[in-house]
């Protein structure tokens, strides 16, 4: 793609400068454009200039949701570096080994994070870390001293702004590139697909911005067309249920996991709610049941679904709110502007109307690839395999039936049973471990280890957690466990885990 994208910070404030961009929920704090503008200056400054940084240097930043998170962004952006958030739900050691893959050379973070943002920077990395937050406030010490950089005239759609890491169907999860084009093609996916261009759009933001969802779903594309973003630190059902549902607060927009919208609808303050602002809901990585579905319909939110992934931009395809009749069905609409997809078999060939086939996607917000892997195993030309199953109707809308990778989400968040069952396998009483994603009433779905032990008493679920505690992310941890004699396999030696979703009641849905 030979082409070149407008720094929208500098834009913005030259436009809007006293427009609010940025505000935190819980403490109303608040960045105009001009501010924001002011703000990332001096950080690109201190980047290259105080701090020696080159451009491609990779930096890691731990944090709770914060502005400040997207001042990181924007400021490496200028200063021609590489964005990399960090998933504060992993173990410092996962921390660890992700930093030393993704090679950065540089850690900041918030002070909340401190012990593991210098476990991070000791491991990895030759300096010492900046942290935001306390008495001693390194990050604002940093801006204070640092002269301003001016924006860039030219900035190349190739340049890799991200490296955003997803659990994929091997062990450890893959690091995938973002381009400052792919960015800017997700905000054009979204202006026709969610009203993101729209004067007044204002997102609220619980997801974690480490997250695609969180960072690439609304909150980009919003601030890339001028519009405002409200951050939650952590999500909170109730707090974020009584800011999107006080209407002078002016929330247009929000996109959640389905776990989140099943918390919230449980909030005390949801009763009383008023949402008649709110023009998009997106609803991603998963569906509400019917009852959860008629909750928020008689508040006058009727859901937009959307299908995506941390490789894709995220948005792949989009439901308009208005197609509650295929949204009943389960769809999650058509392809976003410039999307294109095809379904295929084992083969590569395409396959009929109705018929279930991979997911091939194919435009320019896709990932480049991976780090450290190989093209081919990902992609067969400009076509991305995202492993994920679905079907097409007849009218062209698309719907999720299966995961071609051995995966499940817990929580809104892909985990990788092979992940899981390499940790499990090291525990002394176990001979041989199957993992599976089984339904759960509040995470939508959670692992279990189907286990053959090497001598009885079997370990219990209490102890198998234990023996993860410290190795695994706590939603990556299995919920739940099956004792068996032997694990069932195929003619070629492998697991047949279609028999243990069978015997167990193992989810196949998206």
């Amino acid at each position: 793609m030979n082409s070149s994208v407008v720094d929208w910070v500098a834009y913005h404030a030259r436009s809007r400068p006293d427009a609010i961009a940025m505000r935190m929920l819980e403490t109303g704090e608040t960045r105009s454009w001009s501010e924001l503008e002011a703000r990332v200056a001096r950080l690109a400054g201190a980047f290259r200039e105080q701090l020696g940084l080159a451009p491609g240097t990779r930096v890691a930043l731990l944090s709770d949701g914060d502005m400040r998170v997207l001042e990181v962004q924007f400021a490496c952006i200028r200063a021609e570096l590489v964005f990399v958030p960090l998933n504060f739900r992993l173990t410092p050691a996962e921390l660890v080994d992700i930093c030393r893959r993704a090679e950065t050379e540089f850690v900041i973070g918030d002070r909340s994070w401190e012990g593991a943002v210098r476990q991070i920077a000791s491991a990895t990395t030759l300096r010492d870390p900046v942290i935001w937050g306390g008495e001693d406030d390194g990050y604002e010490a940093l801006l204070a001293a640092a002269d301003p950089m001016p924006p860039r005239q030219t900035m190349s759609a190739d340049e890799i702004v991200h490296i955003l890491f997803t659990s994929g169907s091997t062990a450890a999860p893959k690091a995938a590139i973002g381009t400052l084009g792919a960015l800017q093609w997700q905000a054009f996916n979204q202006a026709g697909a969610s009203r993101v261009a729209e004067e007044g759009a204002h997102v609220l933001t619980p997801l974690p911005l480490f997250h695609a969802g969180g960072l690439n779903s609304l909150t980009n594309p919003v601030l890339y067309y001028g519009g405002s973003v409200t951050i939650a630190t952590r999500f909170d059902p109730d707090a974020v249920c009584q800011y999107m549902g006080n209407p002078a607060n002016g929330v247009t927009h929000i996109a959640l996991v389905p776990v989140m919208y099943t918390l919230i609808a449980a909030a005390p303050s949801f009763a009383s709610g008023d949402f008649s602002r709110l023009k998009v809901a997106i609803l991603a990585g998963g569906r509400l049941s019917t009852d959860l579905q008629e909750s928020w319909a008689n508040k006058g939110v009727h859901f937009s679904p959307q299908y995506g992934g941390t490789e894709t931009g995220p948005s792949v395809t989009a439901l308009p709110a208005s197609r509650r009749d295929k949204a009943r069905a389960g769809s999650c609409g058509l392809p976003v502007m410039n999307a294109e997809i095809r379904l295929v078999d084992d083969e590569g060939h395409d396959v009929p109307t109705g018929a279930s086939g991979e997911i091939w996607v194919r435009g320019p917000a896709i990932t480049a690839g991976y780090i450290g892997r190989e093209r081919a195993l990902d992609f067969t030309g400009n076509w991305f395999r995202t492993g994920d199953v679905a079907r097409a109707d007849e009218d062209g809308f698309y719907y999720i039936v299966d995961r071609k990778k051995d995966m499940y989400k817990s929580g809104g968040e892909n985990v990788s049973s092979a992940e899981v069952e390499e940790i499990l396998a090291t525990h002394p009483n176990i001979a041989d471990v199957a993992v599976i994603g089984v339904a759960h009433e509040k995470w939508g779905e959670t692992g279990l280890a189907v286990i053959v032990a090497r001598r009885m008493p079997a370990p219990d679920l209490v102890e198998l957690r234990r023996h993860c505690e410290g190795r695994l992310a706590r939603y990556k941890q299995p919920g739940r466990i099956e004792v068996v004699e032997a694990l069932p396999r195929n003619v070629t030696g492998k697991i047949a885990k279609e028999n243990l979703r069978a015997r167990f009641g193992g989810t196949a849905t998206a």
